[in-house]
């Protein structure tokens, strides 16, 4: 399972990446390795968990504030990364604990963090560590934590054979027709990305037109194929597609011998024979049947 979905299982809402408060970057990409910026424990409404662990704090305490700060972490990699599923592993954290001068329990209060990371990243997220005490911190925060992780390769978009890109334009046509998610779902990489504002009208709990993973992106079709007033068209198409190796259009045009359908011109990022970044953008027909999809109100299921 990838570090984003797993997050989702985990109920987990990340805060609002940190801002730097100083001359500084949130992380810096040495080669395959990220440098990260020292976290403390900002909640999503801004404020800090402030004190000292062993005064003010108890471990349990300075435990939760280690958790808070990671949860910040998580937001500040998805920021500098671009996703949580780029992660490889954890290399080194950096734990600070603002301690009573006899204290000496800095070791578990790390664990929030580290604990986090495992629940997040699974064995990956158990990297070399320091657990350290400090006489203060800014703000009298109650830790800062700084750590470096090492990055997956970018998938590079290859060039593909155009037996490769035929596949994909004329499998995918022949599995959305079909409604067959199986096939429409074996085309896509496993890390995909896939937009359309039609999201929004199918799958009501999402705030944004983008799924990432082939996982949400069965869950869009699957949902897409039982709604029988989904608005989709005839799915009739020329025959004539565009490509250059790496990418792959081709256009639903609105006007059909049998009269206008909605309207789509489909965008694919093909890499190793596999959509890796699906877009699709909307003509004039298929404008006005989204518009009446997105404003219809949510049917109320019978009890």
């Amino acid at each position: 399972m990838n570090a984003e979905q797993k997050v989702k299982d985990l109920g987990i809402d990340l805060p609002p990446p940190p801002k730097a408060a100083g001359n500084y970057v949130p992380g810096v990409q040495v080669g395959n390795l990220l440098f990260l910026s020292g976290c403390g424990p900002q909640r999503a409404d801004g404020s800090y968990v402030v004190g000292k662990a062993g005064a003010d704090l108890s471990v349990e305490q300075a435990y939760a504030a280690a958790r808070v700060a990671g949860l910040a972490m998580l937001a500040r990699i998805r920021l500098v990364a671009g996703s949580l599923d780029r992660v490889a592993r954890v290399v080194k954290v950096l734990g600070m604990v603002n301690a009573a001068p006899d204290f000496r329990e800095q070791p578990k209060v790390i664990n929030g963090f580290s604990d986090l990371m495992v629940e997040v990243f699974g064995d990956a997220g158990r990297g070399s560590r320091a657990a350290v005490g400090m006489a203060a911190l800014t703000g009298q925060m109650a830790v800062e934590i700084e750590m470096v992780i090492e990055l997956k390769e970018r998938p590079t978009m290859t060039e593909n054979t155009d037996a490769q890109i035929r596949q994909v334009y004329e499998r995918w046509h022949e599995s959305i027709v079909a409604r067959d998610a199986d096939g429409l779902t074996a085309l896509y990489a496993e890390d995909a990305v896939f937009e359309t504002p039609f999201i929004l009208a199918i799958l009501k709990d999402k705030a944004e037109g983008i799924l990432k993973g082939r996982r949400d992106i069965r869950a869009f079709f699957e949902a897409g194929f039982r709604n029988p007033q989904s608005g989709l068209g005839r799915w009739y198409r020329t025959g004539t597609f565009f490509a250059n190796g790496r990418q792959l259009v081709w256009e639903y045009p609105r006007e059909t011998p049998q009269g206008d359908q909605v309207d789509l011109v489909e965008v694919m990022d093909i890499a190793n024979g596999l959509i890796a970044h699906h877009r699709v953008y909307w003509g004039w027909v298929g404008f006005k049947a989204l518009a009446g999809a997105l404003n219809k109100p949510t049917e109320e299921k019978p009890s």
